[in-house]
This record gives structure tokens, sequence and C-alpha cells, in this order.
């Protein structure tokens, strides 16, 4: 089977939910597959091809707009700037990628049997619908969010207008799909409302591959660590909040220590030099790192916005290693887990947690086991 993947997030090193496309090629690869991976910026892949976008690339490196290096005209402007792309270009500003991609692919005239798009962002679907058209073969598109309902772009949330038109514009995209997979139950219910009845559908849960040999910390410490951005990665994932409860719980556990893995914005790398609580930031890593790091940790802290609806792709990073799951945050993804021995509330864990805790994980998806069941979806659909 010959699959043309399109996503914006792909490079291995890419930790969480982002990394899924990554390990579904790793793994369909692995099964004898062939994919070709359409991606905006450079990676180490023979069968690639890359259309290059500026915008997306800066993307990648940036920081905060909200650096204390940045002049307030040039703050207002960068949002002057961000305000006119969200009405500029729809459904979102990597739609100029996207219409970028379907040209190159065209031009490429690549002999598939699947056309996947894997979103966020939204827009990626739009190649999908024009390419199926045009090279005849099936599309499944995969959701890791959902479009309309609980959205991270905020224009969506302020904007009855915009969500109108989106709702409009995810039905004239999706009644093409001919295939449609998500990581639950409720990213799905909302698919359905925009594909044609009769569509094949799966979830497929978050899956990652089996963790490395852990980093040694501190053995005298009780090292708990968060893995991933804060606001630099998701608006609503405050960090103030997480560190006041861990500033509490410190009180009781004088041996707690709170490392932090990725990218911080000017005002967080301040707030955690300001507070009274051992913290270490180690900035990005590499992935094998971040996974050595999360090994090597007495527990891990999964912190989800306020009423997430999906299971945090970090899950499926953090179940493999054994250690205890401090979660932070609520919403029905709670309800997704099965077995829930290994996961307490953030406050309630540590005023347990114990040094090198392990705990055998039960009924975890590996990358492989994933990719069969894709494979055998995608040939079920393919017969209908």
């Amino acid at each position: 089977m010959h699959i043309l993947l399109i996503t914006r997030h792909y490079p291995p090193e890419i930790s969480g939910g982002a990394r899924r496309p990554s390990l579904y090629v790793k793994a369909l690869r692995l099964l004898g597959h062939k994919v070709t991976v359409v991606v905006p910026f450079q990676i180490e892949d023979s069968d690639c091809i890359v259309v290059e976008n500026a915008a997306i690339n800066r993307g990648q490196n940036q920081t905060s707009e909200n650096t204390l290096h940045v002049s307030i005209y040039k703050r207002w402007f960068n949002r002057l700037k961000a305000w006119l792309r969200q009405w500029m270009y729809w459904p979102d500003p990597d739609i100029s990628w996207v219409e970028e991609v379907i040209k190159t692919v065209k031009k490429k005239n690549i002999k598939a049997d699947w056309i996947m798009t894997t979103s966020p962002s939204e827009s990626v679907h739009i190649a999908g619908k024009k390419l199926t058209k045009y090279m005849g073969v099936p599309w499944l598109a995969e959701f890791r969010d959902t479009w309309i309902e609980s959205p991270h772009r905020q224009i969506l949330e302020v904007s009855k207008l915009r969500v109108s038109l989106e709702r409009l514009m995810a039905k004239r995209t999706l009644r093409h799909v001919s295939a449609v997979t998500s990581v639950s139950e409720t990213v799905m219910r909302e698919a359905r409302q925009y594909i044609s009845q009769g569509v094949s559908e799966l979830v497929i849960p978050h899956f990652s591959d089996p963790a490395p040999d852990p980093h040694n910390f501190n053995p005298s410490k009780l090292n708990v660590l968060h893995a991933g951005g804060f606001t630099l990665s998701d608006r609503r994932r405050l960090l103030l909040p997480l560190i006041e409860v861990l500033i509490r719980v410190s009180k009781h556990v004088p041996n707690l220590v709170f490392h932090i893995i990725g990218a911080l914005s000017e005002k967080e790398i301040e707030m955690i030099n300001s507070v009274d609580l051992e913290i270490k930031w180690h900035g990005p890593v590499s992935l094998l790192s971040s996974r050595a790091m999360q090994a090597g940790a007495d527990g891990l802290i999964l912190y989800s916005p306020p009423n997430s609806h999906a299971l945090p792709g970090k899950y499926s990073e953090y179940v493999f290693t054994g250690k205890p799951i401090l979660y932070f945050g609520n919403g029905p993804w709670i309800n997704l887990i099965d077995d829930r021995n290994n996961i307490k509330s953030l406050e309630e864990g540590l005023l347990v947690l114990q040094k090198n805790e392990i705990y055998i994980p039960n009924g975890i998806l590996t990358h492989i086991a994933a990719a069969k069941q894709l494979v055998e979806f995608l040939k079920r659909a393919n017969n209908i």
C-alpha cells in the first residue's frame, strides 16, 4: 500500500501528540508499506516532498510575541498582522502552504493508493478534498483535535460569524472524505457532523514507542517533571496555577524538585526564577533526551487546559515509562483512560508519591499495533 501523507507536524524530534504522524510513518514502513510525506520543512527522509513555507518555519522557532526585547509598537504591529491573518486566510493561515502543496503534488504525478491528511491545522484537509478529486484515489482524514468545538484558535471562541462560516466550510470539505480516524470518540462525534452518511470511521487512541533508558536525576530528591510548553504550546495552559499547587505541596514534601522540559516565554522564565520552589528548567531538548528524562523522573505531570475533551498526546509517552502520572486540569478526556491505577490528581498524587514507583502499563497501544489497525481499516474502507 502506498500512502501520501500530508501533515504540518512530522519531525521525529517533536514530542507528544504532534509526533503521531511520524510514528505512523515509522511503523507503516516497518510493516512493508510505502509512505510519501509532504511537509513544510527539511527532514531526513528519502521519500518526502518538501513544500517550504516561511510562516510555518518561523512559527516553529517563535518564543513569544510579548518578549521583553520587542518594542510596544512592534507588539501592536504583530497583533494587527495576526488579526489580519485570521480574517484573510480560511480556515487558518496554513492554507497558503496547502495551496502550494496541491500544486506541487499535481506536478509530481504521484501514484498513491490513499491520501492521508492529519489535523490540526484544519486547512490541511482542503488538500485532501482537492487531491482526492484530482488523483481519483480515496482520502483518509485524521483528527487529533476538534475543528469547531473546544477550538485551539481563539477566533472561534470570540466570533459566532467565524464559527458559522467554518462549520459550513467543514461540511463542504469533509463530504468528499472516504474514511475518518480520530484520537477519541469525542473528536469523532464532531467529525460525524460534517462527513457523509456511511463514511468509514475508526477511533485509534494515542500511541507511542517504548521509552529509552532513564536519565539519572538526584536520588535524594523527589523529581517531578512536565514535558512540553505552557502558553507557547496552548494559550490556555497557564504556568502560575500549576506552580501554586506545587508550592503548597512542597511545604509537606520538602525534597520536591520540579523539572520543566520545553520552551518558555519571557514571563514564564521570570516567574520560575522568582518563586519559592526548586525548579530546574532544561529548555528544549531532543525527543530522545525528553523521553529519557521522563523515564528517570519519579512522577510525570500531565497538564490539560480546563474542560479539555481529548486525551493529551503526552499521555501516550508518559504511560510507557511506567511512572506515576499526576494530572492537572480537568475535562472529559479523563474518562478516556480505561486503566486509572497509575494516574492521580496532582495534589493528591504528590502527597503520596514515593521514589522509584513502577507500574506495569496495561493495554497501551504501540505504534506498530496502531499502524496495523490503520492498514486493516483502510483495506476494509476501500472495499465498501
